[in-house]
């Protein structure tokens, strides 16, 4: 993939308009449905539908362009070089418009995972982690790791393997801060978190896929 570093600095510009124009279509669709003002304290799934409109209003074609190159970043990260690896971080990292939708992709990959076929969607979502390099909050980060372990044993797949194999082209630390993506990859299946938060989840997933698996092979 010789064109993604082309193909993010022709998006940047046009999601940073696109940005712009959400932005005012959110207020005007806010304005129309009077979710605004003083007193005014509108349900979450109030401003969530606000802000479905706005997008649809401000035309959803470059948001599928993100997702797009997204997933091409993934499958093409593990098999870099070191030096460009670093390079697809950084560049992520800097071009901030696309860096915003990036954790929004990273937020949505559990979903993708579904089926046993789904093994493509469980790497790319440990890929897209290892490409946020440790930038977003630990507590978000926890949680969607939870959240794509989980969808992976609902699904059938193992999500050991893929780890590792992410964890092998995470990048071993952040400019010389504490916190290191590879390291974190490594040793989260023992932090308290995992223990605490995350195997109950997995053992109650277990449960469900294989009752589900009993109920299909007697139907």
């Amino acid at each position: 993939m010789d064109d993604w570093q082309a193909r993010l600095d022709d998006l940047e510009p046009r999601l940073v308009e696109w940005n712009r124009t959400f932005d005012r279509e959110l207020a005007r669709v806010c304005k129309e449905r009077r979710l605004l003002g003083w007193f005014k304290r509108p349900a979450q799934v109030e401003l969530d539908a606000a802000a479905i409109e706005a997008r649809r209003r401000s035309g959803i074609g470059i948001l599928a362009e993100v997702a797009s190159l997204c997933d091409a970043l993934c499958d093409h990260y593990p098999t870099c070089l070191p030096q460009e690896r670093c390079k697809i971080r950084a560049e992520v990292g800097s071009h901030e418009a696309f860096f915003d939708e990036w954790w929004g992709c990273v937020e949505a990959s559990p979903a993708r995972i579904r089926r046993a076929d789904d093994a493509r969607q469980l790497a790319r979502a440990f890929t897209a982690i290892a490409i946020d390099d440790m930038r977003a909050d630990i507590h978000d980060l926890n949680d969607v790791m939870r959240r794509v372990l989980v969808a992976a044993v609902s699904a059938g797949l193992d999500w050991r393997a893929p780890l590792a194999a992410a964890a092998k082209v995470a990048n071993r630390s952040t400019g010389g801060g504490s916190a290191q993506m590879q390291e974190f990859f490594e040793t989260f299946a023992q932090s308290n978190y995992f223990k605490q938060s995350v195997a109950p989840d997995l053992r109650e997933a277990q449960k469900r896929a294989l009752l589900r698996n009993e109920l299909s092979n007697s139907a």
